[in-house]
């Protein structure tokens, strides 16, 4: 069954069950269910209207309108989910883009996606797009594009035939992640492997639990917790962004909405395990911690269990390209006590590992078809064999049986709070600012996990190092171009870049200097 099937069948089954809450706002499964309706048949009239063109987009002679991507802009409000299931509904794609993300960083993603019509719930200026405001479209009736009210209504009722659905083989959604060359690449992931990817995460949670979302809709870890929390037919409360900054708004949160499953990275509970009233006298309710995106470390596995002795820890492992997560393990308190390195887990039904050169290699129903209109990277990082198309993870890790362990990159890429950065994206960003001639980041690692980014630059007229506002100066030039997770936390000039015998820069010499 597919993923819109099954959010059907709880709408049917259990309309009145609030399906997802965040801000103030809350949206019923039949609220979801019906409004998705709505904005599904207005975005079919608007792209297949008599001029064929999606709100007075110039379409060449014979281009196709079906399956185009949409990106939807916002945080954490309901009207998000309701586009998101409305683009499946009408047959398109959605590529979230988050608030989070600098200006720079959002236009490179509209026009990579190309579509003229963008989805939005909070104020985007971006006037060569159709920005359509799904707010102001649902409760006024009309299709509001800028600051002009169009004249096509909204229609106040309505189904979508499912015939208009995305189909199986359908991409369902794109997400951008960091990219090598200093710009975005979009992951593109097909009904069919969401629904595969459901069919075995629906097993993490209770049906009717409580989940919370943490991460923003534009990082694959809140594919999670917001497709297996409807396919299941729990109750999700998104944690906004501004409540994400301070620990006592955060636990306020999870204690006022008695949160029973927590989906994040360990970066993240680490932070709240920081204040000692996170315990399980103080949140009676949580039963489960649920992690990916970040390596797992004993530490934190013991810290949980000292606060929270009853819950279960389980730990998953998978890359954006593979639909979040392809392993899983409940990690014990003896696992975490003997020494040895934490488990990434066992291979969910439907997909396979293999390890070829220490890296990890998947195949199976869950893996992409891989980069939107980019047919090099595709072809750098996936292949099929005997028609089974496998991904080259890059990521290094051995078996023990049949539990994987994870042991590191073989690239520059790497995981600081759950967030996929390739090191060569700040870099290329930090060449681009006047004066600055080199650079390479380094991560800062402490008890096994990455704790910050450092970048070492060589600036053409001074050799000196920079002075704090100097430094400051560069980190505002970046957060222009890159979102707050990929500013290295120091910058470090150095008069000249060590080399290794090839000629490249020595990363290892420069370790030596964190």
């Amino acid at each position: 069954m597919l993923v819109l099937e099954k959010i059907y069948e709880n709408y049917k089954a259990d309309g009145n069950r609030v399906a997802y809450e965040s801000q103030g706002c809350s949206l019923t499964y039949k609220e979801l269910w019906e409004q998705s309706d709505r904005l599904a048949l207005l975005i079919l009239e608007r792209f297949a209207g008599a001029s064929g063109k999606a709100l007075g987009e110039s379409t060449s002679e014979g281009e196709e309108e079906t399956h185009k991507p949409i990106v939807v802009f916002g945080h954490k409000k309901p009207e998000m989910l309701v586009s998101f299931l409305a683009c499946a509904k009408a047959g398109h794609p959605y590529c979230p883009v988050d608030t989070s993300m600098p200006e720079s960083r959002i236009k490179d993603i509209l026009q990579a996606v190309g579509t003229h019509i963008v989805l939005a719930t909070e104020p985007l200026d971006a006037p060569e797009f159709q920005v359509v405001y799904v707010d102001a479209a649902l409760e006024k009736g009309a299709m509001q594009a800028g600051k002009s009210v169009q004249a096509h209504a909204v229609p106040t009722r309505g189904t979508v035939s499912h015939e208009q659905w995305l189909r199986p083989e359908d991409v369902f959604y794109i997400i951008f992640t960091s990219g090598s060359t200093g710009k975005p690449k979009g992951v593109k992931i097909t009904c069919e492997n969401l629904s595969r990817f459901t069919d075995w995460s629906e097993g993490f949670f209770e049906k009717g639990a409580r989940v919370m979302n943490q991460a923003p809709f534009s990082f694959d870890l809140s594919v999670m917790d917001t497709y297996t929390s409807m396919t299941r037919g729990c109750s999700l409360y998104g944690l906004p962004k501004e409540m994400q900054k301070e620990c006592g708004e955060t636990l306020e949160f999870i204690q006022n909405k008695e949160i029973q499953y927590m989906v994040s990275t360990p970066s993240f509970v680490n932070m709240l395990l920081a204040d000692q009233n996170f315990n399980e006298k103080a949140f009676p309710n949580l039963r489960q911690f649920l992690f990916c995106g970040e390596k797992l470390t004993e530490e934190t596995v013991k810290r949980i269990y000292q606060r929270f002795p009853n819950v279960r820890v389980i730990n998953t492992y998978g890359p954006t390209e593979s639909t979040v997560a392809v392993t899983s393990v409940e990690i014990t308190k003896e696992m975490a006590d003997s020494g040895d390195d934490i488990p990434i887990g066992v291979v969910k039904p439907g997909s396979q590992i293999v390890i070829e050169d220490e890296e990890i290699i998947i195949c199976g129903d869950t893996v992409s078809p891989g980069y939107f209109k980019d047919e090099e990277k595709t072809r750098n990082a996936f292949f099929e064999k005997d028609g089974t198309r496998y991904y080259k993870t890059g990521d290094k890790g051995y078996f023990k049986g049949d539990m994987l362990y994870y042991i590191g990159r073989k690239d520059n890429q790497i995981k600081l709070h759950g967030y996929r950065i390739e090191l060569g994206d700040i870099e290329a960003n930090l060449m681009g600012i006047n004066g600055i001639t080199e650079a390479v980041v380094l991560p800062k690692v402490k008890d096994g996990a990455i704790r910050s980014l450092t970048a070492f630059v060589v600036r053409s007229a001074d050799e000196s190092d920079l002075t704090f506002q100097e430094a400051k100066a560069i980190k505002s030039k970046l957060s222009e171009k890159l979102p707050a997770y990929m500013i290295p936390k120091k910058i470090r000039a150095i008069s000249e870049m060590p080399r290794n015998i090839n000629g490249k820069a020595d990363r290892k010499k420069l370790e030596q200097l964190l």
